[in-house]
Protein backbone atom coordinates (compact mmCIF):
# COMPACT_ATOMS: atom_id res chain seq x y z
CA UNK A 1 0.00 0.00 0.00
CA UNK A 2 1.65 3.58 -0.75
CA UNK A 3 1.65 6.25 1.34
CA UNK A 4 -0.94 8.55 0.72
CA UNK A 5 -3.47 5.59 0.78
CA UNK A 6 -2.13 4.98 4.61
CA UNK A 7 -2.19 8.07 5.28
CA UNK A 8 -6.06 8.17 3.89
CA UNK A 9 -6.67 5.70 6.08
CA UNK A 10 -5.18 6.55 9.67
CA UNK A 11 -7.01 10.04 8.86
CA UNK A 12 -10.10 7.69 8.37
CA UNK A 13 -9.51 5.82 12.08
CA UNK A 14 -8.97 9.66 13.66
CA UNK A 15 -11.98 11.09 12.41
CA UNK A 16 -13.89 7.88 13.69
CA UNK A 17 -11.94 8.04 17.10
CA UNK A 18 -12.76 11.89 17.30
CA UNK A 19 -16.70 11.24 16.60
CA UNK A 20 -17.02 8.11 19.13
CA UNK A 21 -14.72 11.00 21.87
CA UNK A 22 -17.28 13.50 20.90
CA UNK A 23 -19.73 11.10 22.05
CA UNK A 24 -18.45 10.29 25.17
CA UNK A 25 -18.10 13.79 25.71
CA UNK A 26 -21.37 14.61 25.46
CA UNK A 27 -22.61 11.94 27.95
CA UNK A 28 -20.09 13.27 30.50
CA UNK A 29 -21.54 16.72 30.05
CA UNK A 30 -24.73 15.61 30.51
CA UNK A 31 -24.14 14.36 33.62
CA UNK A 32 -21.80 17.51 34.39
CA UNK A 33 -18.64 15.29 34.75
CA UNK A 34 -15.76 17.29 35.46
CA UNK A 35 -13.23 15.17 33.22
CA UNK A 36 -15.88 16.55 30.25
CA UNK A 37 -13.35 19.65 30.41
CA UNK A 38 -10.51 17.28 29.57
CA UNK A 39 -11.93 15.22 27.25
CA UNK A 40 -12.87 17.98 25.21
CA UNK A 41 -9.11 19.23 25.19
CA UNK A 42 -8.30 16.26 24.19
CA UNK A 43 -10.98 16.16 21.06
CA UNK A 44 -9.21 19.69 20.39
CA UNK A 45 -6.20 18.09 19.78
CA UNK A 46 -7.26 15.26 17.78
CA UNK A 47 -9.25 17.56 15.10
CA UNK A 48 -6.18 19.69 14.95
CA UNK A 49 -4.17 16.72 14.46
CA UNK A 50 -6.17 15.34 11.56
CA UNK A 51 -6.27 18.62 10.25
CA UNK A 52 -2.58 19.10 9.93
CA UNK A 53 -2.40 15.79 8.23
CA UNK A 54 -4.95 16.37 5.77
CA UNK A 55 -2.82 19.89 4.95
CA UNK A 56 0.17 17.61 4.50
CA UNK A 57 2.12 18.56 7.20
CA UNK A 58 4.88 16.34 8.43
CA UNK A 59 6.63 18.37 11.70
Amino acid sequence: MDKTYQLSLAIRDLRQVEHQLNHISSRLESIQHKKSYTLNNLIRDFTELIDSLEAGEED
